[in-house]
């Protein structure tokens, strides 16, 4: 497949065996990118990988487990290995484990901290290290690009989410830092937070909103208006197109007719003391008007 504009470009896309992923690295593929398709689930990265070639793209399997740098480590040598270097770097993969934070166990929380978070900064740092040694990408552009994949969790607070909401924080954390470290390399890092999007683990989750109070028709009208992973995988391809490799530090989320970029926070607005230092009533006041 030739003529996209991504058209040469090697792609890791992690988790991209079914959801999100999938539509990542099919979007990928149909501009022309290799793709290396990344999931612990062999048999369902090797069925994105049929529908790549199907569709007249080239694409390999990874198995290897982000939670470990050394499987980030084996999944940044298979692009290399198979198609000479790595342009993009899409940290799609995630598990993890819900319920009522209080009730929570350590092991729910390394569960979903080890997959979310620690496997965005093992896939980032590889692909990183590797970037910053070749040449820009075919087509025109930096030396590489990373999407980490965060959320909109990390700053609305779901119940029953709190490990998710930390890991995607410390995501928007990892890719505001990487951002500033990687620029001189000419490495562009951005984050997109996909809306509530009709995966099996969001429609799970919906579905499981009945117990906490929803009726039965706030669900269905929730589950209908989710977009489809196709909705929402076109931003991830366009920040690795040379115009949106100038973008860096950034914060995306899209639906099927919508994009919006989010933060960076800019301080805020505020108010200053009338006198030399604050009372208590004046701090209330000035916080009433905030």
């Amino acid at each position: 497949m030739t003529g996209g504009v991504l058209d040469g470009q090697v792609a890791v896309i992690t988790g991209a065996g079914r959801g999100l992923g999938r539509a990542y690295a099919l979007a990928y593929a149909r501009e022309g990118a290799r793709i290396v398709v990344n999931d612990l689930d062999a048999g369902s990265a090797t069925g994105v990988v049929e529908e790549i070639v199907g569709i007249g793209g080239e694409a390999t399997v990874s198995d290897d487990s982000v939670a470990e740098p050394d499987g980030a480590q084996r999944i940044v040598a298979t692009a290399v290995d198979c198609f000479g270097r790595i342009d993009v770097m899409i940290t799609n993969a995630g598990a993890d484990r819900r319920g009522p934070v209080l009730d929570l166990g350590p092991d729910d929380w390394e569960f979903t901290l080890r997959t979310h978070l620690f496997g965005s900064i093992h896939c980032s740092v590889e692909a990183g290290r590797a970037m910053r040694g070749q040449g820009g990408a075919a087509g025109g552009g930096g030396a590489g690009v990373i999407v980490n994949v965060c959320s909109a969790a990390f700053y609305v607070g779901t119940p029953t989410l709190a490990p998710y909401g930390v890991a995607k924080g410390g995501i928007y954390g990892l890719m505001r830092s990487l951002a500033g470290e990687l620029a001189p390399f000419g490495v562009s890092v951005n984050a997109v937070a996909p809306p509530l999007t009709a995966t099996a683990p969001a429609l799970a989750f919906v579905d499981s909103l009945a117990d906490m109070g929803l009726s039965a028709e706030q669900v269905e009208a929730m589950r209908s208006s989710m977009p489809q992973p196709e909705d929402v995988a076109a931003i991830t391809v366009f920040l690795a197109t040379p115009e949106g490799r100038r973008l860096s530090g950034h914060l995306f989320t899209m639906t099927k007719d919508e994009v919006t970029a989010i933060g960076p926070p800019d301080g805020g607005r505020s108010v200053r003391t009338p006198g030399e230092r604050w009372t208590l009533e004046e701090l209330g006041a000035a916080v009433r008007q905030l």
